[in-house]
């Protein structure tokens, strides 16, 4: 749970002299801090550089043949139908037969292209983690008229999600000629309640300009068995599962179950996630529009902070246990002269506190889940109010 703390800049924060001490918070000046959620404590350190969730489910291997020493070389790779079809027949991209693609044909991406994950080492210091590089391949293992194609999108909205839908389909059928492409309506449970629509470039032609997800959504309803045994009765074999991180633990558990039945059935997850919390691409779908619109609401609340006596404003933002939204809502905005994210922790008032645990050990809270599997965590801005305001009350 992420938080942008803006005070009126005419006046000093109005935060206790034992509070100010610790924090080093000068008068009329943005700081920059960072919360959180593991031992509550309160500290100034640089901004974050970037998370490393375990966003998706990777096996971590070693290739001999890209490093003289396997050992400094790690690949987090990504499963591949050739693991338990390996005698499953490719063919030439359809790119290459392609004129409004032709250019593409020339830059393929190799099977042994990856991206590591730092960009600067040292000399002499080990290769360090690697990332399988994405990119159309000069050989496919669908031939265009065999493929029928699946998209289901599951959890939350995130701005973004009908553009990616639109340009999955307009994609597979204008790139790779695959003209059977189903959409399987309100997530998970749309593939054994027969929910589905025949998706066209022209169906999903306008649909980019609309919020919300065209398919529609819905949490929970994952059952594995059930879910499989709907692709092959509908002779699916190619899924696109657009999700977050529960989504995701249940595209893993799909892939699973279709290996175990040795299927040709390709599942592909496109991780929907309005944090930016995923490690080596540049920024995820939702992000900057996130940030626009917590803009909006550090505006609002610097306006009234600022029409009153040591006024102090606070405004809670998403993100769960990262806080790009509000590090980058802050630095956007220039007018938060305190930024709480997860990343780092804070003391208030001399002791440790704040973080999500010591909420829950005050109110008694019990551990509880969301029907896709993520743990609800409290408000804790109604929580830091009452603490930011309670020295106050009791010494006016």
């Amino acid at each position: 749970m992420d938080i942008s703390v803006s005070f009126s800049k005419t006046r000093p924060p109005p935060f206790s002299p034992s509070l100010c001490r610790q924090l080093s918070l000068r008068p009329n000046a943005p700081q920059l801090l960072r919360f959180s959620r593991n031992n509550g404590t309160f500290r100034r350190k640089p901004p974050p550089t970037i998370s490393r969730p375990n966003k998706l489910a990777v096996t971590a291997i070693q290739i001999s043949n890209l490093s003289e020493n396997e050992d400094d070389f790690v690949l987090e790779d990504v499963p591949h139908l050739t693991d338990f079809l390996p005698n499953l027949p490719s063919y030439p991209n359809p790119l290459q037969k392609s004129q409004g693609y032709s250019i593409v044909k020339k830059t393929f991406v190799s099977p042994e292209d990856v991206v590591a994950e730092n960009v600067v080492i040292q000399k002499g210091s080990p290769r360090g983690v690697h990332f399988r590089r994405t990119g159309p391949r000069e050989k496919v293992y669908f031939k265009p008229e065999e493929v029928r194609a699946c998209i289901v999108t599951c959890g939350g909205l995130c701005p973004g999600i009908n553009t990616v839908i639109r340009e999955i389909v307009c994609g597979l059928n204008n790139m790779y000629n695959v003209e059977d492409i189903l959409g399987i309506e309100g997530g998970y449970k749309g593939f054994y309640s027969k929910n589905t629509m025949m998706l066209t470039p022209k169906v999903v032609n306008h649909i980019h300009k609309c919020g919300g997800t065209f398919l529609r959504t819905s949490r929970g309803g994952h059952d594995t068995h059930k879910i499989v045994d709907n692709i092959e009765d509908r002779g699916i074999n190619q899924v696109y599962i657009i999700g977050g991180d529960g989504t995701h633990k249940g595209a893993a558990l799909i892939y699973e179950e279709v290996k175990k039945r040795g299927l040709q059935v390709a599942v592909a997850g496109i991780p929907k996630t309005i944090d930016n919390d995923i490690a080596v691409i540049d920024k995820s779908f939702g992000f900057d529009t996130a940030v626009e619109e917590a803009q909006r609401a550090i505006n609002a609340a610097h306006v009234e902070v600022e029409s009153v006596e040591n006024g102090v404003g606070i405004v809670k933002l998403m993100g769960r246990y990262s806080g790009f939204i509000a590090m980058y809502a802050t630095l956007a905005s220039r007018d938060v002269d305190c930024c709480l994210i997860p990343e780092s922790p804070f003391y208030l008032e001399g002791r440790e506190g704040a973080g999500q645990e010591y909420i829950a050990a005050e109110v008694h809270a019990a551990d509880k889940k969301d029907a896709s599997g993520n743990k609800l965590l409290l408000d804790i801005g109604p929580w830091l109010s009452d603490k930011i305001k309670s020295p106050y009350c009791s010494h006016p």
